[in-house]
This record gives C-alpha cells, structure tokens and sequence, in this order.
C-alpha cells in the first residue's frame, strides 16, 4: 500500500506523455508480477524444506523407535532366556539331590553384601564366588589342582564321608598334628566315627629314630577312635617301597584329597580327584602300604 501510494505521487509530480506513462505502468506491473512469483518461489521451497525436515524428523522418529523396539524386545527375550535357564539349573539341582535352597540363599546372601557398597567386601564375595566356582567347574573333569594346604576343605569333606577314610601321614606333615586346626579336624573325624565310618590312618616315617615322635600323636589318634598304623620306608622291602608316599585321604573309595610338595618338601598343593581310575590305585597303594605296616606298637626296643 505505501509503495502504490508513492509510485501515485511520484507520476504526479513528474510530467509524462501518454506513451510513457504506459511504459511506466507496464514496467511496474512486470516487477510487481516478478515480485510475486518470486515470492511463491521463496515460499515453495520454504514449504518444501518444512515438509522435507519433517519427513526428515518421522524417519528419524521411526529408526529411533525401531531402534527402541528391538533394544526393549532383545532385553526382555534376554531376560526370559535367563529365566528360562535358572529355571532349568534349579530343576536339575533338584533332581541331582543338591539342595537349591541352599543355592538361593547363596545367591541372595552374595547380591545383599554386594548392594551394600563396601569395596573390600564387594572384592571378597567376588573372589570367593570365583574360586568355588573355579573349583566345581574343575570337578566336572574329576580332578581339581588347588593352591597351598587347603585343610578347611579337608575338613569340611570329612564330614561326607558315609563308610570309609583312608589316610596316610607322612613325615612331611607330622608338625600339623600339633596344630588347633590338627584338633579340629579330630574333631570331624570323632563325628563320622560316631556315625558309623570306619578312619584309618597310617603314619610314615623315613626312619626307625623318628617313631618316638609318634607316640602322643597315636594316643591322640587312637583316643578319638581312629585305627592306626606305622611303617618306617627304610625297613621296606624293594618292592614295597618303591612308589608314592603322598599324604593322601580316600573317602569312601570314591573321592581322594592330595598333598603334594616340591622337593625340599615346601610349597604344598592340594588335589581333588574323584576318577575312579585314579582313586583305584591310591586306594591299591594305600591298601598295600597298610599290609606292610609294623605290628605292635611302635618302638625303638628289641629294634
């Protein structure tokens, strides 16, 4: 409107002959006609990148929940898998006779002291975890090689036994019978006695000066209801002496727990073998050692 008005005031003050005041009119119609379609040029491909951005901003808003869809769909799937396999495990703990109960409250006790926050704490469920772990995984083969003594778990398989613990003591570990661990595991042992499991243990020295060492570790031993032997290697026939003399337990023909040492008799790992082939011959050389063992009680006299 301000345009028109000027352009009419302007032709008014400026003299201009008819021919030329068409030529003006025409030339101002051409740049108000070029005007507008420029402007509906401008406006067309302002329309078309609104309608592209949003086309542009669907697809995205499509991939993202695509996206969004699959990541729900795969974790639940996820978590239904787990379901699905915890419910499996717990079936076949069943129907293996291992109490899942016991399984459950592991697992409850291990996420409630992990949620508390304690670092320290939070490192040592970690690593007891593992290590169990490290060891049943290991038994599935039959045998498990096990770092350093290991009598906690000498102790804690005692009390598993149902008929039988065979075991011999060597003179590599004679200093551990005067130990409270020695009293505790006596103790065990007293306990599966009462239950109807027959302990057998022969002591093995390397020669006859040491059996006077033996005697408060018999009394000991014969006290807790533990039939015993002694043998000395020096006295053996070839025959016999020749072969392991390894501190080894045999419980109940099926399962033994083996010390073994480096040869300055130092640096002692243990091992669990339950392979029937293998637990067959330790119970074959331990049969044969308790054959050869001394008959009467052990002395230097009349020796």
């Amino acid at each position: 409107m301000t345009v028109g008005t000027g352009t009419y005031a302007i032709t008014n003050l400026i003299p201009l002959s008819q021919e030329e005041l068409w030529q003006l009119a025409l030339a101002v119609i051409i740049g108000g006609a070029t005007l507008i379609v420029q402007y509906m040029v401008d406006f067309e491909q302002r329309l078309r990148s609104v309608e592209t951005g949003q086309w542009e901003s669907r697809r995205d808003l499509r991939e993202s929940l695509t996206a969004q869809h699959l990541e729900v769909t795969e974790i639940v799937g996820r978590g239904f898998r787990r379901v699905g396999e915890v419910t499996e495990l717990f079936s076949r703990l069943d129907n293996s006779g291992i109490p899942s109960g016991e399984v459950s409250r592991l697992v409850r006790g291990a996420v409630q002291l992990g949620s508390q926050g304690q670092v320290v704490m939070q490192e040592f469920v970690r690593a007891e975890i593992t290590r169990v772990a490290s060891m049943m995984t290991a038994l599935t083969s039959g045998t498990a090689d096990l770092e350093g003594e290991n009598n906690d778990l000498l102790i804690a398989l005692t009390p598993c036994a149902r008929r039988s613990i065979h075991a011999t003591s060597s003179f590599v570990d004679l200093a551990f019978w005067k130990t409270a661990t020695a009293k505790q595991y006596l103790d065990v042992q007293r306990e599966a006695i009462r239950r109807g499991v027959k302990v057998r243990r022969l002591f093995i020295v390397q020669l006859p000066e040491e059996l006077d060492d033996l005697d408060e570790i018999l009394e000991e031993q014969r006290n807790a209801g533990i039939e015993t032997g002694v043998l000395v290697l020096s006295q053996l026939p070839p025959h016999i002496r020749v072969g392991e003399t390894l501190d080894v337990v045999i419980l109940d023909g099926q399962l033994y727990f083996e010390i073994k040492t480096d040869v300055q008799q130092l640096n002692p790992n243990a091992k669990l073998d339950a392979r029937e082939g293998n637990v067959n011959r330790r119970q074959a050389r331990f049969d044969k050692l308790w054959d050869a063992r001394l008959e009467g009680p052990p002395t230097l006299h009349g020796r």
